[in-house]
């Protein structure tokens, strides 16, 4: 045995490794560790207990120390992509990674007793005696089974399988993850009294992934009540003022997990994390130093102790452990604050292309606008200039229709007196039989009729109907000669009258 004045630089790479885990847990000067790690061994859980428990004989432990055994470990649950990715690594620093946390599985149970197959309808019917005769005969053999206890072990003596299941021989009937937490937290009120204890309403996956996910402490607390330390242990140490603060305190960043044995769940979780004592605590965290996805168990209590222990070696642990924790944390919202800050330039940058899009929009709807005020006017304008060509032409052609004035010798005629709207006062004679109409036209052909000019033979413009922008009225009293009554001047007017040539309005037109 070598001794305490060792020199650190002659340790091999997994003693100084060793001493580096041993003296961050314990605090211990390496002048002291030293001595207590040879005689432990070099192994790095025997010498923390022997520091914390007292350094009593455990001759069991020396001997596996010794023959330097490693503990039997249970079945990893890991994806093909870390078995790529990180199979190599693990296989070349085995020696290396036995003294390191060991990772902490993620367990989803699926109990057997709960995957109910249900057979068609027409088979149940047909096995339905079946089905009688053999619920009779359950009852039977249980009431048998009771009266002789024995003969059960006998026909069924292995009833625990190899894939870590056991069959339940408690009675306590299987639930889902999250009743069954609530259901512990119950038992749990109901047997020790009410508590402080921030209990994880959900199951042992569900914890995991919260802790993983805020990057928290998942401490797990694993209990047997046909232990006979579990009661001892809940009374005198875990509900003890210290622990339920320390584990409540928001600055430990802590989730609890309790599960009883008993359960489907629990009982898996304790054969992928090797325990073998109850009760059994172990605090688990991310550990960036493997992966960017691993979870370890950090430190592991098993057996009754001291209060101020228990939080003196939780303590321990989180403290190690804690500033790897911060650092991811500050990567992490190193992250999420780039990222939030590109979502904000994204998003600035989409409400500026919009309203770009839409000054666009209302640019061309504008434009579109103007060029189809533009076109309606040039339809409108061509439309105007061709309806006064046409009514032009029109006026042409019916002034060549103007029935021509009597001569002075007819006695038998109508004589029309017109004021103009230029002021200028006419007088005319039409025949007997000339209409009212006859008389609109000569107003209205009164330039090409009565200046004598020589009219060329215009035809009657096709497609139009010409209307009169003017009416003929008299005063005292005032009568209005529409030409759509018909009738001839003489019986309408008479074979005298004084007319006004009355302009229509435009606003009169529009009512």
């Amino acid at each position: 045995m070598a001794s305490q004045e060792v020199d650190v630089g002659q340790l091999s790479e997994s003693q100084q490794l060793a001493l580096q885990q041993y003296t961050a847990v314990t605090d211990q000067d390496v002048n002291s560790a030293i001595p207590l790690l040879q005689r432990s061994q070099w192994n790095v859980q025997i010498a923390i207990a022997k520091f914390f428990d007292g350094e009593g004989p455990d001759p069991v432990a020396e001997a596996l120390a010794a023959q330097n055994t490693p503990p039997p470990r249970a079945g990893r649950q890991d994806n093909l992509q870390e078995s790529l990715l990180f199979g190599s690594a693990r296989s070349s620093s085995t020696s290396r990674s036995r003294n390191t946390q060991d990772d902490a599985p993620r367990i989803v149970p699926q109990p057997e007793d709960q995957v109910v197959h249900r057979p068609p309808f027409i088979l149940s019917l047909l096995f339905t005696p079946f089905s009688l005769l053999y619920k009779l005969f359950s009852s039977s053999f249980g009431l048998f089974s009771f009266l002789f206890p024995f003969l059960p072990r006998l026909l069924r003596p292995n009833t625990a399988t190899s894939t870590g299941r056991r069959s339940n021989t408690t009675g306590r009937r299987s639930l889902k993850p999250r009743d069954s937490a609530a259901r512990i937290k119950r038992e749990f009120e109901e047997e020790y009294g009410d508590n402080t204890l921030p209990f994880y309403e959900g199951g042992y996956a569900q914890a995991l992934d919260v802790a993983k996910k805020d990057l928290k402490f998942l401490l797990i607390l694993l209990i047997s009540p046909e232990h006979d330390d579990t009661s001892s242990f809940i009374r005198d140490t875990l509900l003890t003022p210290d622990v339920q603060s320390f584990v409540a305190n928001p600055e430990n960043e802590m989730i609890l997990w309790v599960g009883d044995v008993r359960d489907s769940e629990a009982y898996q979780v304790a054969t992928a994390l090797r325990c073998n004592k109850f009760p059994f605590t172990g605090l688990i965290a991310h550990t960036p130093q493997l992966s960017s996805t691993s979870m370890s168990v950090l430190t592991r209590l098993t057996g009754p102790m001291p209060a101020g222990t228990y939080v003196a070696k939780l303590q321990s642990a989180i403290t190690a452990h804690s500033e790897q924790l911060a650092a991811v944390r500050a990567t992490r919202s190193a992250q999420n604050f780039e990222r939030t800050l590109r979502e904000e330039q994204d998003s600035a940058y989409e409400r500026s292309l919009a309203q770009d899009r839409e000054r666009a929009r209302v640019k061309r709807e504008a434009e579109a606008a103007a060029a189809e005020q533009e076109q309606r006017a040039l339809r409108e304008a061509e439309a105007a200039a061709d309806l006064a060509e046409k009514r032009k032409q029109w006026r042409k052609w019916r002034a060549k229709t103007v029935l021509p004035e009597p001569s002075p010798d007819d006695k038998d005629v109508a004589r029309i007196a017109l004021k103009m709207p230029e002021a200028a006062r006419i007088i005319r004679r039409f025949p007997s039989d000339a209409g009212v109409e006859e008389l609109y036209a000569f107003v209205e052909c009164y330039e090409f009729v009565t200046l004598g000019v020589e009219l060329e033979s215009v035809p009657k413009p096709e497609g139009y109907e010409h209307k009169y922008d003017f009416r003929l009225v008299s005063t005292l009293p005032r009568v209005v000669y529409e030409p759509e009554n018909g009738g001839t001047i003489i019986e309408r007017v008479g074979k005298s009258g004084n007319l006004i040539v009355e302009p229509i309005k435009d606003d009169e037109d529009e009512d």
